[in-house]
C-alpha cells in the first residue's frame, strides 16, 4: 500500500526493460487478492511480502490467520507451474510457524507445492542465536505443481 515503493519499482522496471510487461496495483492485499480470485484471474508469479503482521506473541494466533488466508488466495491465484514467493518478516511467526501455515494454505487450496528455494535475512541483518528476535525474516519461494 505504498506509492513511494511501487514508483521506485516503476523506475527499477526501467532500468530494467521490462517496464511493459509489469502490472502495479496498490491496494489491501486481502481485498485484491479476493477480488482477483473472484474475477478468475491467473498469474504465473506472485509475490507475498506484507509488513509484520504481529508484534507481540499475544497477537499471533491471528497473525497466523492473517498468513494463512493470503497465501490461500495467492496460490489459488497461480497456474500450474507457477511461482509463490511468500515472506514473512514477524520475529513471532517463528520458521516452523511459517512452514505450518503455507502448508495448511496449499492443503486448504489443494496446491500440490514444490520448495524452489528458503531464504533467510541478508547477512548484514546477523541472527545471533542468543538473541532469538535476530531470526525474523523468512522467504520461501514455491512452484506449484
Amino acid at each position: 500500500m505504498s506509492e513511494q515503493a511501487l514508483e521506485l519499482a516503476r523506475e527499477n522496471a526501467v532500468l530494467n526493460g521490462v517496464e511493459g510487461k509489469i502490472s502495479w496495483r496498490e491496494a489491501n492485499c486481502f481485498d485484491e487478492l479476493r477480488r482477483l480470485e473472484k474475477a478468475g484471474e491467473k498469474f504465473d508469479l506472485v509475490i507475498l511480502d506484507p509488513p509484520a503482521f504481529t508484534k507481540s506473541k499475544e497477537a499471533l494466533p491471528s497473525a497466523m490467520r492473517g498468513y494463512k488466508e493470503i497465501n490461500l488466495r495467492a496460490l489459488k491465484l497461480l497456474r500450474a507451474g507457477g511461482l509463490l514467493f511468500t515472506c514473512s518478516c514477524s520475529y513471532h511467526l517463528t520458521e516452523p510457524l511459517f512452514w505450518e501455515v503455507v502448508l495448511s494454505a496449499a492443503r486448504d487450496a489443494r496446491r500440490t507445492l514444490r520448495l524452489v528455494e528458503f531464504r533467510r535475512q541478508a547477512r548484514d541483518h546477523a541472527i545471533l542465536p542468543t538473541v532469538p528476535e535476530t531470526y525474523y525474516l523468512k522467504c520461501g519461494i514455491f512452484q506449484v505443481i
